[in-house]
């Protein structure tokens, strides 16, 4: 047969051949690269001027959520983007993409729309404070617009002091409305939230502080070893007194001194056995002053070795058995310091040059009374 063909002039066609497949899949993305179901597209052949080939929705489901997988012979082609979900925008432009033969064909087309991330409030040191109340307003500080987003940091799987957010590309003001009753009001935060995501708003809340001239009350919500006391009244020329005091008669007395007062820290509460509550602070002072609460994060802190001037409580971080203690003073002198056995003890109390060697154990919490100069060194 093939020989009367070939006498006859005629050509044998060729064996069909099935043309190479290209396979991969088409991803719909967010701005923080999250995937968004609900999007329809097409695909077309060429430059987008071409045939359609396959028009899709993203699906829902776990194995389809925010693609679809392709299989299209190797060549050009153009995805249009035809629906979007809100809040998300129709991209700028289409997307052009080379289709070539064999798996691991991977498209991504990025939708305009929020960016995920997180507000936190954190103190001085980083730590997070929860109970703040933030509002994110669109524009900047200076003319701020609507209110967009607002709640209030809590602990959560991810961190303390933050709550999620999602917010379009733009200028936003972050304003806090409400904070715990130890921290003041910080200043206004501008952010500019931009894509990639995710985006992170840090509000930087300031420990509360109090001025006054004067005898003053001030209250507070605190437990014992909760809360540092600072205090400073560098004009006052009689008693200066500052003590705690709560509900259920619990009194700590922080300051007895007289004259001026540079500056001290003392825990409120530290020489309580049981935990008491405090609802009030009562300053008596003849000059102007200014009170500071801090958190017990913010205790001064060393490995072994530490010095200082005035009243102070400290942390002494490496393990030991005694503490060599100076100080260089006219007035009392006293040390107390957390104990294995005792819980809390007292290890100095006297009148003016002290130095010497005590059982210690540490790490302690130690706190000192002195109007003058003093070091501690453990080990």
């Amino acid at each position: 047969m093939l020989a009367l063909a070939a006498g006859l002039g005629l050509v044998a066609p060729t064996a069909a051949v099935a043309e190479s497949i290209g396979t991969g899949a088409v991803s719909i993305k967010g701005q923080s690269s999250e995937l968004v179901p609900g999007t329809t597209v097409e695909i077309r052949q060429g430059d987008c001027t071409g045939a359609a080939v396959w028009r899709t929705t993203t699906g829902s489901t776990p194995s389809a959520y925010g693609a679809f997988g392709i299989g299209l012979t190797p060549g050009q082609y153009c995805i249009v983007t035809l629906a979007v979900p809100a809040p998300y925008g129709m991209p700028t432009g289409n997307t052009l993409f080379q289709m070539s033969s064999g798996n691991g064909n991977w498209v991504t087309v990025w939708l305009p729309g929020p960016i995920s991330g997180a507000l936190v409030a954190k103190n001085s040191l980083g730590y997070g404070v929860n109970g703040v109340t933030a509002l994110i307003r669109q524009g900047s500080c200076v003319s701020q617009g609507q209110g967009v987003w607002q709640n209030s940091t809590a602990t959560n799987q991810w961190s303390d002091g933050g709550f999620g957010i999602s917010l379009l590309p733009g200028t936003y003001c972050t304003t806090v409305v409400g904070a715990p009753w130890d921290y003041s009001i910080p200043a206004p935060t501008e952010t500019v939230v931009s894509a990639p995501g995710p985006i992170w708003i840090t509000v930087w809340m300031p420990s509360k502080v109090v001025q006054g001239q004067g005898d003053a009350v001030i209250p507070v919500s605190m437990t014992s070893d909760q809360k540092i006391v600072e205090f400073t009244c560098s004009d006052c020329d009689s008693n200066v007194i500052v003590n705690a005091q709560g509900p259920n008669s619990s009194y700590d007395l922080l300051i007895n001194k007289i004259g001026p007062y540079p500056v001290g820290r003392m825990l409120v509460g530290f020489l309580d056995w049981d935990s008491q509550k405090y609802d009030q602070i009562v300053v008596h002072a003849s000059g102007h002053w200014t009170l500071s609460i801090l958190d017990l994060d913010m205790i001064r802190s060393a490995e072994s070795s530490i010095s200082g001037t005035g009243d102070d409580v400290v942390f002494l971080t490496n393990p030991g058995t005694f503490a060599t203690i100076s100080n260089h003073g006219s007035s009392n002198f006293v040390v107390w310091a957390t104990d294995p056995v005792s819980g809390i003890d007292l290890f100095v109390n006297t009148i003016g040059d002290y130095w010497g060697t005590t059982p210690i154990s540490s790490p302690s919490i130690i706190q000192i009374t002195s109007n003058g100069s003093w070091s501690i060194t453990t080990g």
